[in-house]
């Protein structure tokens, strides 16, 4: 279970926008700053109030500590959070858990923008991820990459599709986000079933 763990978090690293944008293309418009907050995880729910994110995933998880996303990422916890995990940088890693059963994930990150924040929208942001990802697939395993719009609580968001190949062995992968004030939500939710995939996604729920 550690090494797909860590296949996981290898992919939600490659999906980081800032990484790979050279500034946005698309008009600059004024966006609200807002103060992010840490989400809760309680009796089976994920919540973020702050950016209006949630996933019921229920029982039979194991939900991984900050500092066990850390080990897996390979670097210090303190790189990631400072003294009590609060916000310290661009970049929280929230959620992640992994269902005991099946080994599918999902992860719950928020990235700001910055600058940058002002010059794209949800759909912009998936599309300079994908290009990144078809550039770079022939390192990444990356076989189809798609973006299409889903529906989940209240609103209609971009998710982008991708499908990846190790080894003979398919892993289905699904991307959805959604932008608030210069931060973008992002919901990274992997499996090695699609029918699987699609039953999370359906618990995912945006306000």
């Amino acid at each position: 279970m550690k090494k797909l763990i860590a296949l996981f978090l290898a992919l939600i690293m490659l999906l980081s926008f800032a990484a790979c944008s050279e500034g946005g293309e698309k008009a600059e418009t004024e966006v609200v700053k807002i103060t992010p907050e840490r989400g809760t995880v309680s009796e089976g729910v994920y919540e973020n109030e702050t950016f209006g994110v949630s996933f019921e995933f229920g029982e039979g998880w194991y939900i991984l500590s900050d500092e066990e996303i850390a080990t897996a990422m390979g670097v210090a916890a303190e790189e990631i959070y400072g003294e009590g995990a609060e916000i310290t940088g661009d970049y929280i890693y929230d959620f992640y858990g992994v269902k005991n059963e099946t080994n599918a994930t999902v992860s719950i990150n928020y990235e700001d923008l910055g600058t940058i924040g002002t010059m794209t929208d949800a759909n912009y942001y998936l599309e300079t991820v994908m290009t990144n990802l078809i550039a770079n697939g022939a390192d990444s395993g990356i076989v189809d990459a798609i973006i299409s719009n889903v529906t989940l609580g209240e609103k209609e968001v971009p998710c982008l599709h991708i499908v990846f190949e190790f080894g003979g062995s398919k892993i289905y992968q699904k991307l959805i986000v959604s932008q608030t004030g210069t931060w973008m939500s992002t919901v990274t939710v992997a499996s090695l079933s699609e029918d699987e995939l699609s039953e999370l996604v359906g618990k995912v729920s945006f306000k």
